[in-house]
């Protein structure tokens, strides 16, 4: 690839960071509950202010911890196989039962993130390194961005940039990576080059939904004005409940008593109006006011009702759960009580199906990177097979109920290793050591019948050689219908 065809892709990669920042920087802040403050008066005071900073409550970040807690890789097989493919040692090497959280909650958060897969410089040239990149500071470059599986190339810009004076960023395509001065001329812009050998443009993205236009789309985006109209019907409610959900009481025709002079004991008069000054009294509900005055009067102002804030909010909640297909119940105050373990399920339905797009989707992405490895090690062309990725099981059923289905399943003729991954809470290494144990048993079982068999056999030879030394002639034992005639 010509260097200036290079300068020309890196800045045209950077005008596309920099045309989605501010939207997905907001998307961002409102996933770490850094939201946009309700509105209030230009002259609040500090009180109010510490009411607009209590009144935000980060719901919209359900959209993502809900279905990132049901969303764990936990193995990659081949059809017909019971255990891992030789890909699946990259992942444990790259530490990716731990990072694969990071990469979907990126995708879920902003709606795209990108893995980038090369031969590792540290190991040399058969161990692949695995990378992982957000949507804010990262960008991927199609010719169809709908169908394609790699892009034509890819530009990461990290937000932490080694030199105050000038932008650096890291451009791949399918024949090296390059190290790219976003703010050098062209002819000194390209600092480095790195050929990577994969054949491909080596970067993978992952998103929860693609449409034909290639456009993603995250979880939080749609979930914004909901969660501002929730944020500020909570600080309506706060500000009832502070200065209108008590009962204020007051009395008027008071006569307040002087302010004497401790000296002289003669009332202590203003400076500039020349007027008495008078103590004000302490109103506390151990305070007891009396008035000699008969034109005095006494009065309560009834406190201001919050039932109809409350359901106003509760109201914004349900709908911010609806948009986000997450299950009434997973939020506290829920009208969802006293459920069965079935009308649970039944609450979960469409969540499980949100889940089981969700899974297909990044499902899709994890097999690209495997395939990816593959080629970093040396083991063959990038094509697609039928390898697929095993997500593990994060059902909300009893130990119980799950035992009772995998025998269920087994006496079917389903195997032990599929069956036991239906089982909440077993890892690939508990099944493979269950599998183990399992074979072992049946072995033991089968040396242990043909010992009997034998055994057995030995003693029926043993029998027929004592009647035969009894009886050499074989005279013995008299056959039936040989001795004679019968009755």
């Amino acid at each position: 690839m010509s260097l200036p065809v290079v300068v020309k892709r890196a800045r045209h990669a950077k005008d596309l960071i920099d045309r989605d920042f501010d939207r997905l920087n907001l998307v961002d802040r409102y996933a770490q509950g850094a939201h946009r403050a309700p509105w209030m008066p230009s002259k609040a005071n500090s009180e109010f202010k510490d009411l607009v900073k209590r009144s935000i409550v980060n719901v919209s970040v359900l959209a993502v911890e809900a279905p990132l807690n049901a969303l764990r890789v936990a193995g990659f097989r081949r059809p017909g196989s019971g255990e891992n493919a030789y890909e699946w040692v990259f992942w444990q090497k790259n530490r990716l039962d731990e990072r694969q959280n990071a990469v979907h909650r990126a995708a879920l958060t902003s709606g795209a993130a990108y893995v980038v897969v090369t031969p590792d410089p540290r190991k040399g040239r058969k161990e692949p390194q695995i990378r992982a990149y957000d949507a804010i500071s990262t960008v991927a470059v199609y010719a169809d961005p709908a169908w394609d599986e790699f892009p034509v190339y890819a530009l990461h810009v990290p937000e932490q940039q080694p030199d105050e004076d000038r932008t650096v960023g890291f451009l791949w395509d399918d024949v090296a990576k390059y190290t790219v001065d976003l703010d050098a001329e062209a002819e000194a812009a390209v600092l480095t080059s790195e050929p990577h050998g994969m054949g491909v443009c080596p970067v993978v993205r992952f998103s929860p939904a693609v449409d034909l236009r290639g456009r993603t789309r995250g979880l939080v985006e749609p979930l914004i004005t909901s969660q501002d109209r929730l944020n500020q019907q909570t600080l309506s409610l706060l500000l009832n409940e502070h200065w209108g959900a008590h009962a204020i009481r007051f009395a008027t025709g008071l006569a307040p008593a002087e302010r004497l002079d401790p000296e002289t004991g003669d009332p202590i008069r203003d400076p500039e109006t020349g007027e008495p000054v008078y103590d004000v009294p302490s109103l506390d509900p151990s305070t007891l006011l009396m008035a000699p005055n008969s034109d005095a009067r006494f009065g309560q102002l009834p406190a201001m009702p919050t039932g109809d804030l409350l359901a106003s909010r509760r109201q914004t909640v349900e709908e911010i759960m609806g948009l986000a297909d997450v299950p009434p119940h997973y939020l506290a105050g829920s009208n969802l009580v006293n459920l069965s373990a079935d009308a649970l399920a039944a609450a979960e339905t469409s969540f499980k199906r949100f889940l089981s797009t969700l899974q297909d989707s990044l499902g899709e992405s994890w097999e690209s990177v495997f395939r990816l490895c593959a080629v970093a090690a040396g083991r063959g062309e990038i094509e697609q097979d039928e390898s697929q990725v095993e997500w593990a099981e994060k059902a909300t059923r009893s130990l119980a109920q799950a035992a009772d289905a995998m025998v269920k399943l087994m006496q079917q003729g389903v195997p032990l290793s599929v069956a036991l991954r239906k089982v909440p809470g077993f890892s690939q290494a508990d099944i493979d050591e269950a599998v183990k144990a399992a074979e072992e048993a049946a072995r033991k079982a089968e040396a242990a019948e043909a010992e009997a068999l034998k055994q057995q056999k030995e003693a029926a030879n043993r029998g027929v050689d004592s009647e035969n030394r009894r009886d050499p002639a074989g005279g013995g034992r008299v056959p039936a219908r040989a001795g004679g005639p019968g009755r």
